[in-house]
């Protein structure tokens, strides 16, 4: 896929973007009206950030079973157009589009914690997929929010490691992917004297579903005395009802 001269055709749908969203400015001439209208902020649970009815700080699944996180800051739901840029992302190599979807996550926070942490991955599957597409919008979105004038985020890029072979999470439930995945986690030596009794955090990955990944190493983070831990996210799997 060859890059787009912006500001001509939807980063989304390769169709023309029309005059008024060329006015509009802060990148929004790279999206026509129907792919922008796709990545309205919706109403969501701060906490867990599964799409709800009206905004709210907790939803009831919050109150009665809290995740191990303090809030999750996302895009979008897990649909297109993002959708399919994750996947080019994550399974085509299409690496550039990271810096696009870290743009997008980075409007939505503004008051970013000033240490930031990836999802890792494996080395086995890293080294066959060739990088780890959280280090890569980690990377992006350090890079906006100081562009944003908030110079003191920092990205540790190799604080945590991934040593446990898992299974691929796709098709397991909530159950099986916790299990899947216990202890499969570790912190650098270097990032444990850096992570000790930190007072805020965030973890970045792709596409939170279940949560059972986060939920994982956010537990890890709190047995360091970690004291916030939030969520950043391309896209938030919401179920279907709530």
């Amino acid at each position: 896929m060859a890059f787009k001269l912006l500001g001509s055709s939807c980063y989304g749908c390769d169709n023309p973007v029309s005059g008024k969203a060329l006015e509009a400015g802060e990148d929004r001439d790279k999206w026509c009206d129907t792919c922008h209208d796709k990545l309205t902020p919706i109403t969501r649970c701060e906490m867990c950030g599964v799409h709800t009815a009206t905004a709210m700080r907790r939803c009831g699944q919050c109150i009665t079973c809290p995740p191990t996180w303090d809030k999750l800051f996302c895009v979008t739901e897990y649909q297109a157009p993002l959708s399919g840029f994750i996947h080019k992302l994550k399974y085509r190599r299409q690496v550039w589009h990271a810096k696009e979807l870290g743009s997008l996550l980075a409007r939505q926070i503004n008051d970013p914690a000033p240490i930031l942490l990836s999802v890792p991955l494996h080395w086995r599957r890293q080294l066959w997929r060739g990088f780890n597409q959280s280090d890569y919008l980690a990377g992006y979105l350090q890079q906006q929010f100081y562009a944003y004038g908030k110079s003191h985020v920092t990205y540790l890029p190799k604080a945590l490691s991934r040593v446990k072979v898992t299974r691929n999470q796709m098709g397991l439930n909530r159950r099986q992917r916790l299990t899947n995945l216990r202890k499969a986690f570790l912190l650098s030596p270097n990032a444990v004297s850096l992570l000790q009794n930190q007072p805020h955090v965030a973890l970045i990955d792709d596409v939170v579903t279940t949560g059972s990944t986060v939920s994982e190493i956010c537990l890890l983070l709190k047995e360091h005395g970690v004291q916030r831990i939030d969520i950043y996210c391309i896209c938030r799997a919401s179920p279907v009802t709530l």
